[in-house]
This record gives C-alpha cells, structure tokens and sequence, in this order.
C-alpha cells in the first residue's frame, strides 16, 4: 500500500485496508473532494471517521500544504458543539466519528431554538479563532442521541480551489443541497464550494466571504428546523443561487408560536447586504436567550422567568397534546422509544461542579420539575417548581435558602432543608410547614436528602449523622441507622417500593470503602449492595441506577434479595458527580422521566487581574478547574483548589504568579477539602481543614504536609505566626490554636449562631468576620481578642472578607457579586465608613468566587470562568421512558 491511500472501495481488499494505525470497517459517505470511512483506530482502541481526499486534490502539492495548515488550526478547535479533528494520516484527515441523525425540520419551535443555540455556540468558538465554517448546512449538523449537536467540516470548504458553480471537470454540477465538502450525510458527488441554498449572497455572487456569511447560513438552517421547508430550494443549484440573491425569505411561513425574538433574530440574519446583517454570532446566542413577556399567573408564588425556559421534549409536547396518556404508567412503557434533548435552565439554577449538585428532581408521576434557583441580586436560592406542558415555572413562596427538594408520594408536596430545619410546601405554592429542627452537625449546610414514603414517613439525612425519620406531619427524629466504624455519614435515602425498605449510599474516611445498602426500617441489619463513592437509586422497571468517574449506570436489581444481575450498562455519559460528599446530578420519576446534569462543560477558570474600577488588567497562567484564590503574603505565590470535574476531589495547589507554573500540594483521598488554604506571615506554609474535619500544615520548600489538630477547621494565621485562629465543625465555637502546644488552644468565642471567614487587621488587634447572629450572613469588624468592640458593616452582608496590608479598608462580597470597599478606622476608637460598589463579579455565590486582594487593595485577582458568560447556566437532559433506551 502506497503512502497516498485514494478511495478505497472495501471489498476490493482482505483483510480491511488501513491507514497507519487505523483500521478502515466501512464506507460512511462521498463528497466533491473524497469519501469518508469508518475505521478502528487500534491504538487507543476506538471508533473514528477518516476523510480520503480524492485524488484530483491530492496531486495538487500547493493545495495539499495549505489543507495540512488549515487543519492544523482546526484541530486547535475544542469545543463540545464542534466534532474534533485527531489528525492527518499519510493525506488522510483522521476526525471524531460523530453518531446521530443529521438535524432536520420542523421541529418543536422550542426544539429549534435548542439547536440553534449550540450551532451558535460552536460557530461563535470557531469565529474567536479566526475560522469560518463557509458551508453550514443540515447536513454538516449532526444530532447525537443525548441531543448534542456536533457541527463538521468546519473551514474545510476554502481548501478547494473549483469555486466556481459547476465545479471540477465531470462532477455533475445542479445539486442546490451538496458541495465539495466531504460530508457524513452525502451519498452523492457535489459540486459547488458552499452549497447553493445556503450560500450567502455575497458568497453565491463569488465576493471575499467572512463569518457574517456563516451567520447567514445559520439563518437559513434555523428557518428550515421552523419550518421543515428549504428556504431557498430549487431544481437546480441556479435556481437556488438565483433565488439566494433576489427573492425576500417568505416570513409568513413561520409558526404562528415562534416568538418574537427569534423573527427579529431571523431578520437580522437574512439581509442580503452583509453590512446590514447580525455582527457576531453570539449576539445571536444572547437574542434566544430574551425573554419572552408572560402573563401573570394566578399561582401563588409564581413570577416570570427572566429569560425563555428551553427546549422541552418535542414528543413530551406530542404525547401531552394526546392527553398526557403517556404519563399516567407507573412504569416505563416499552412501545415507546427514550427520547432525550437539552433542558436549558434559567439563570441561577444550581450550577455544575458545586457540592450542592443535584437540585433539580421530577415528581413521582413524572409532570412536574423541581429545582433550585439562586436570585442573581440577593444571592438567596429557592425552589421552583415548572409543569411539563407549561411554558413558565412558578416560584414558591418562603423557601429562600432551601436546599435538595424531594417529593411526596403522591407528587403534591415537597421537602426541603433551610435554615437547619426540614420543610415542606404544597408544590401549587402556599403555606411552609416546619417538619422538625436539623441542626448542621458538620461543616456543610444542614441536610443531605430525603424521601417520603405514603405512610406520611419521612427519612432524611444529615452530614456527620446517621439516617433519621420523623413523620411528615412534624415531630422529633429519631435515629434509623446507625454509623459504624470509620464511616462519615449517610446519606441520599430511597423508600424502595414497598414502603419499609430504604436504599442509602455509606460514606467511608476510605472512599474505597463508600457503598450503597438497603435497610429495612426498624431493623439494625443492613445489605450492601454495591460498593461505590456515589449515591444509587432505584427506578422501574428494575434497574439500580449510579455513577461511577462520571457516568450513569443502570444494572438490574431483584428487590426481593437485593442483589445486582448482569453487568452495568451505560445511560449516558458525563454526569456532574462529587464524590467528596457522594452527590450526583440526576433523578428519575416512577414512569421513566430522567434528568440529569452533564458535567461536560466543566468550570474552567482563568486567574486575572483587575483594578478597582474593575478594568481587566491581565492574567496569571493557563485556565484550569482551580478556585479560591489565596494570595501569599510576598505576592509572589497563589494557592488555590483544583478540582472541579465529575471525579476530581478537592486538591490544594499553588502558582507562581510570575512563571504561571501551578504545583499540586496536597491531595486528600477522603474527599473534599473545606476551608480555604490560609498562607503564615512569611509565605512559607499553608494552613488547610480535611475532609474529616482537621487541620493539616504544609510546607512550601519540601512539599511535607504535617496533622496540626483535629476537629477544628483553620480560619486564619495570625500575625506573628505563632498561632491559628480555628472554629469547630459547627462554626459556634472559635479558638486560637499555639502552634507551639496544640493541645492547648484558647477558646475566644462560643456561640449559638455561625462565625466564620475571619481575618486579622494588619496589626491583629482587630478581626473581619462573617456571623449568623442577625439571621442572613452579615459581615462584622470586632476588636480581639475581647470582642468587646464590634461593628457591622453595611447592611446586605456577604463572603469572602479581607483586610489587605495597609489596613485602611475592608473588602468583601455583596450577595449581588458585586465587590465591595469600606474605609475603616482602628484607632482611637474604631469607625466603618458606608460600603461603596467596586465592579460586579462571578456567577454566583460559593468556594468557586472568592477573590485575593494586594496590599494597598489596587489590584485584584479572581478566578473567573472562561467558558460561560454572565448569567448562563449548565444545561439539563431530560430523557422520556429512558430505560428503553438501554435495550
């Protein structure tokens, strides 16, 4: 076999024909400039799709070099909407071999929004770089089974030098819908360089292209996902070239329901002056994400959403127009195939890679959503509640700070955790009803799950305890399980069918030894029935359902001798997963409603810099999946958590701030580390707080990492570096640790309510803090160690307090992101002036947003995200009847 390898017809060849390393298995399609095969690529052992450029291309050496260059640069291209190209192979372009259906029309008007907003996500990456894609057509789209779109060959189209119409001597030139491009979809020789019923004007009329002709193209692929029509369809490539250049699009044949927005989006998109067109493809995004005006709802509780809730199941709507026949089953139905698509959620909605993943649940008889909600201006989170066939969601009244929803039987009431008590609220909105107290025993927020059973028995969980139960109608819990040696806690309660037994996840000091059981209610005996880091339920018709490094598994389960049969299958990839405390974003209704969160979209994190008016002044390093950033005294030096994807724990590094060169420190094995990593006056240690709940020192020069004490979490050095200023696991108790004698630490504060996030004033007669005592999270400015002098600071409250060197002004964050400055005044008495805005930032509240200060407070360095924008959240998948998507 030669070193150029040309249209290969299998068949022809025994065994298969290879291309280096990888093993051709079949023929996928045929375009202008080759044919495209699946191979085997039998290094890494994998499925992907070659392009064999056709030989009339392949002899043509200046061609050939400027094709490696382009491919080149679009293998630079990472993108989830965008199949990834792996390489080139003796002339052969090796890419991502993407499974699905090429996207087609009409579909649901919320359907296509969906779509549209990945394929603008992906033009929008490509357009950054510089790359335009020149032939975006349906069948250079495709759809994967999770609803993914992947759009393909991009940039390829320029490499071919027949941009003529008509194109190169003997292809046969009238195809308005195929073009020399080497498509999956193509069955035929095409002939035009940008297929002619896309073509932008400009393009079709043989001018200078740019990315307005993408988002040109972009327009008339949207029209045709609306419509189910071509929007410049005819006989020949001619006719649609001539039509692409002088007939007006034919606005009437839209949906009645296709919203505004998306007309005017339309409009913007299709003028045929590319100097009156749409800029940027992601001004494209920012339009479907508008909201469209609501009416007000007679709910209780119910206010709009703030921007366009999509995409709902097209066959959800179907079978809910049919009367809702689907949804009564109990069980999945095996006529009807899984149906699965993107559910974007709204602004605020639990974010991705949070400890608090898995907020989002669907009612036992699968019609309704509940979810969790953050107020992008005062920070407080809540539960909504959204039908399946509604177009908006309703907020419940009186559930700020509510934390994991969980349903009744009968789909009528939720449960829910807030201000250490357990709660529930009609799910039409009403009254809240305190079910009983659940004091956070441990340094998470209080409460870890719950189900209901229909005896009106409710089993929840609680970090640091075992299992309780109450009755739904209130009481005092009592104890279910009980913990045994070594293990954390438990969590994550199902009532399994009949009522009485309970599936729960066991959390080990060893994660190895993290497992799910099942117990019957009053019974000390307990089952195991599969070891793993993560939480498992169970779900009709049978199946236990996990995660495990990411992805979602399915595996039989008898319920009479709970154990597993078979071996696990795949449900789908990429599930937000934090093993540290063994939460998982997914939940399933009785009749096979599944939603989950995909941890695909990752939150990568760029370190930058910024003044005080919060103008962008530069960056430290490479992005990466790091938070909290703690700089060192010296200023040379940032430690930071790493960590963030569906299997990472919560790992300290550090960066030098002049090198870029990030270090990992510590990686602790039990799970998550809580407290911020607090550097000594001298720049040379780091104080941490395990996951168990101790204090463990590390040394910069050597790397070693020393236990300091146990059951405190470390707040802060003190000045002189003698000391650490530690809480206990509930935050009432503070204590300053001499590292000289740990066994002997002095006790400053005892309280009934929360301190935390303290740190000193430059001369350490005064300490910055945030305290519980007034209710909502306050920040305070106290003398120490008396605390005889105290003083609140502003009235909106907020993390993260500093108090630079300098010592004339404190910082924090205000639960509207916005970062806020206060002058303050130690002596001789001690004065807060009136907190004054700085500049907004982050997406929301946690360890993900927390930001580190230079003395003097000038310059600022936040960890801020580089892959959404302002007020964009991660999607959810929600799967119709999913087991039958696993047969």
């Amino acid at each position: 076999m030669g070193k150029m390898i040309r249209f290969i017809e299998l068949g022809d060849m025994t065994p298969f024909p290879s291309i280096a390393h990888y093993c051709i298995t079949g023929k996928l399609g045929e375009g202008g400039m080759g044919v495209v095969y699946r191979a085997t690529d039998t290094k890494l052992n994998r499925d992907v799709a070659i392009k064999v450029l056709a030989e009339a291309f392949a002899q043509d050496v200046d061609l050939m070099a400027r094709f490696q260059r382009e491919a080149q640069v679009l293998a630079s291209l990472n993108h989830p909407n965008i199949a990834a190209i792996y390489g080139i192979e003796q002339g052969a372009i090796v890419m991502e071999l993407v499974e699905g259906e090429d996207l087609r029309g009409p579909v649901a008007v919320d359907l296509a929004i969906g779509y549209a907003r990945q394929i603008a996500a992906g033009l929008d990456a490509a357009h950054e770089r510089g790359i335009v894609h020149r032939d975006l057509k349906p069948a250079n789209i495709k759809v994967t089974a999770e609803g993914v779109v992947k759009l393909l060959d991009f940039g390829l189209a320029k490499a071919s030098k027949h941009s003529a119409v008509g194109g190169p001597p003997g292809h046969p030139g009238d195809s308005p819908t195929l073009s020399p491009t080497v498509s999956l979809g193509m069955t035929r020789v095409g002939t035009v360089l940008g297929t002619a019923a896309y073509m932008s004007p400009e393009q079709a009329r043989g001018k200078p292209v740019d990315k307005r002709s993408d988002i040109w193209a972009f327009g008339v692929v949207l029209f045709e996902l609306l419509t189910g029509r071509m929007l410049y369809g005819g006989e020949t490539a001619s006719d649609s070239l001539a039509a692409v250049i002088t007939r007006e699009p034919d606005w009437t044949a839209l949906p009645a329901s296709t919203p505004a927005q998306v007309r005017r989006l339309l409009e913007h998109c299709l003028r045929k002056d590319p100097k009156q067109r749409l800029r940027d493809i992601g001004d494209a995004r920012l339009t479907l994400d508008e909201p469209e005006p609501v009416p007000a709802s007679p709910a209780v509780g119910a206010s709009a959403p703030r921007r366009v809730w999509l995409p709902w199941v097209i066959a959800a709507a179907a079978l809910l127009g049919a009367g809702g026949a689907w949804l009564r089953p109990k069980s999945s139905d095996p006529g009807v195939g899984a149906v699965r698509v993107l559910l974007l959620m709204p602004p605020g909605s639990t974010e991705p890679g949070s400890p608090n993943a898995a907020q989002a649940v669907p009612s036992p008889d699968g019609r309704q959503l509940a979810f969790i909600r953050r107020d992008g201006s005062s920070g407080i989170q809540s539960i909504w509640v959204r039908a399946l066939n509604s177009t908006s969601a309703q907020r419940l009244d009186k559930t700020d700070g509510a934390n994991f929803p969980f349903w009744s039987p009968d789909s009528k009431s939720i449960g829910f955790f807030a201000d250490e008590k357990l709660e529930r609220v009609a799910a039409s909105g009403g009254p809240v009803r305190t079910i009983c107290d659940v004091p956070r025993s441990s340094i998470l927020v209080a409460g870890d799950g719950g189900t209901w059973n229909r005896e009106g028995v409710i089993v929840f969980a609680n970090p640091g305890s075992p299992l309780m139960r109450v009755s739904a109608s209130g009481g005092v819990p009592t104890e279910v399980t009980s913990l045994e040696k070594d293990e954390l806690r438990h969590s994550w309660p199902q009532f399994l069918p009949d009522g009485r037994q309970l599936l729960y996840l066991s959390i080990a000091s060893d994660p190895a030894n993290s497992a799910i059981y099942v117990q019957e209610l009053g019974s000390s005996k307990r089952l195991q029935v599969l070891k793993n880091a993560t939480r498992g339920v169970w779900a009709r018709p049978g199946y236990l359902l996990f995660v495990r490094e990411g992805t979602l598994f399915a595996q039989r389960m008898d319920l009479k001798a709970f154990q597993l049969e078979g071996e696990p299958i795949t449900v789908a990839p990429d599930v937000d997963t934090n093993e540290g405390n063994g939460r998982s974003a997914f939940a399933v209704s009785e009749n096979g409603v599944l939603v989950y969160r995909s941890g695909a979209t990752n939150d990568l994190r760029q370190l930058a810099w910024y003044d005080r008016e919060g103008h962008r002044l530069g960056v430290a390093g490479k992005p990466g999946q790091f938070f909290s950033p703690s700089l060192s005294p010296d200023e040379k030096s940032v430690a930071l958590f790493l960590g963030g994807t569906a299997t990472s724990k919560g790992d300290v590094g550090v960066m030098d701030l002049a090198s870029g060169v990030l270090t990992r420190m510590i990686r602790d094995a039990r799970g998550l580390i809580y407290s911020e990593p607090t550097w000594s006056p001298d720049s040379q240690r780091l104080a941490i707080t395990d996951a168990l709940g101790g204090i463990q020192e590390v040394a910069m020069a050597s790397g070693k990492v020393t236990p300091v004490a146990k059951g405190v979490m470390v707040q802060t050095w003190s000045p002189d570096g003698r000391s650490i200023l530690c809480t206990g696991l509930t935050y009432r108790k503070l204590s300053l640790l001499p590292l000289a004698d740990v066994a002997k630490p002095e006790t400053i504060l005892d309280t009934p309510y929360g301190n935390y996030w303290f740190r000193f004033s430059p001369d350490g007669q005064f300490v910055v803090y945030v305290s519980d005592e007034s209710g909502p999270p306050e920040v305070y400015v106290a003398s120490f160690p008396s605390f005889a002098v105290k003083r609140k600071v502003g009235t909106s409250g907020g993390p993260y307090p500093a108090w630079p060197r300098g010592g004339k002004e404190i910082f924090y964050r205000a639960p509207s992101r916005m970062l806020m400055s206060a002058e303050i005044r130690t002596g001789p008495s001690l004065m807060v002036g009136v907190p004054k805005p700085l500049f907004k930032f982050g997406t929301g509240l946690g360890i993900s947003n927390g930001f580190a200060v230079t003395a003097g407070g000038k310059r600022f360095l936040i960890a801020e995200s580089v892959q959404k924008t302002e007020g964009e959240e991660s999607d959810l998948v929600l799967v119709l009847n999913w087991a039958a998507g696993i047969k």
